[in-house]
């Protein structure tokens, strides 16, 4: 069962928030940001961990930066975080190898359970190459 928020006020801010975040990431969001939003406080969280993460000059290159964020998602079991940051890794120069190379680290340090939720991003990758 979903629980959704309906005061309309709260509906309002989530919408601005989601708008914010969606300008933010470059014109799009995840269905998971729109569920964090059903609670202004905790998508205006999000937001504000995204803005400190990512503002101003960033010293470690993008490709890099994603291919972090995918490793984080396999430690923490969390599947959007991977196959999110897997693309964003290559849409930012990451070769199908490096991918592959970071997955064998997760599994070298995690496990071969850390590793199973990236299992569909070769043929994704594959797909749009």
């Amino acid at each position: 069962m979903a629980i959704r928020e309906t005061d309309e006020k709260r509906l309002e801010q989530s919408r601005e928030l989601i708008e914010e975040l969606k300008e933010l990431r470059g014109g799009n969001v995840l269905s998971f940001h729109k569920r964090l939003a059903n609670d202004p406080q905790l998508i205006h969280a999000f937001i504000e961990q995204y803005r400190n993460c990512n503002k101003g000059e960033n010293v470690i290159p993008r490709k890099y930066r994603e291919l972090m964020i995918m490793l984080l998602g396999c430690a923490t079991g969390v599947e959007t975080t991977i196959k999110t940051h897997a693309k964003l890794a290559c849409e930012n120069g990451a070769s199908l190898e490096e991918v592959a190379e970071a997955l064998r680290l997760a599994f070298f340090i995690c496990g071969v359970q850390a590793i199973i939720p990236a299992a569909t991003i070769f043929d994704e990758i594959e797909e749009k190459e």
